[in-house]
């Protein structure tokens, strides 16, 4: 596949399966220059994502991802896309803890805050945890205690390729829904919470496609 094939493609109105979206991730990630970033994702926003191009990125994130494997099931995870700019407090962590603390696994993926008061890392940071632990140290908390944290920039590195071009397009792009179809301890189980309802069935969809047993949108 060549990205400029890709983005020619998506600027004419055309749908990626999901294979030809895990595949265009890859090349963002792995060869893509600043500009051919951009370029796609500025074309895919002005089309509107797909279920099938939201999963095939989401999986091509995954493929790319630090991942971990804990001896417990059914791992659970809390992680909503954020920015509903309502200003309200963190329910995906609080969430994550009162479950934890009932008996429930819980793979807890998140970041810092981006454009609301508080993400789940400011929260679990002020409360003593070691937000940025690395693979191994949150697979033994999650074993050992239960619930334990990936924070996103330690688990998916390969996301410093678009740093630059998301920040000069100044907009929302399909990297602003991704962050929960990317449980890096590939959770079993989701509740997910999306900033716009109109996402509500495109997001739910796009979980079909993805190793998911259950969810909720």
């Amino acid at each position: 596949m060549n990205l400029n094939d890709t983005v020619e493609r998506v600027t004419d109105g055309t749908d990626l399966s999901v294979e030809e979206a895990r595949e265009a991730a890859r090349l963002v990630f792995e060869e893509a220059t600043e500009a051919q970033i951009g370029a796609l994702l500025a074309a895919l926003r002005t089309k509107g994502e797909t279920e099938a191009e939201i999963a095939g990125f989401a999986q091509g994130m995954r493929d790319a991802a630090r991942t971990i494997e804990p001896e417990r099931e059914p791992l659970v995870d809390t992680c909503g896309t954020g920015g509903d700019d309502y200003d309200t407090i963190n329910v995906s962590t609080t969430a994550a803890i009162v479950a934890a603390g009932a008996g429930v696994p819980i793979a807890k993926h998140g970041n810092y805050s981006v454009s609301s008061s508080s993400g789940s890392a400011d929260v679990l940071e002020v409360a003593g945890a070691d937000v940025e632990a690395e693979p191994p140290a949150v697979e033994d908390a999650i074993e050992e205690d239960g619930i334990g944290f990936m924070l996103a920039p330690v688990f998916h590195p390969a996301m410093k390729a678009v740093i630059g071009p998301r920040k000069e397009l100044g907009m929302r792009t399909i990297f602003n829904v991704l962050g929960p179809l990317t449980n890096p301890a590939g959770a079993d189980a989701q509740v997910l919470g999306v900033y716009d309802p109109d996402l509500v069935p495109v997001i739910a969809r796009s979980l079909a496609h993805m190793p998911v047993e259950r969810a909720l949108v």
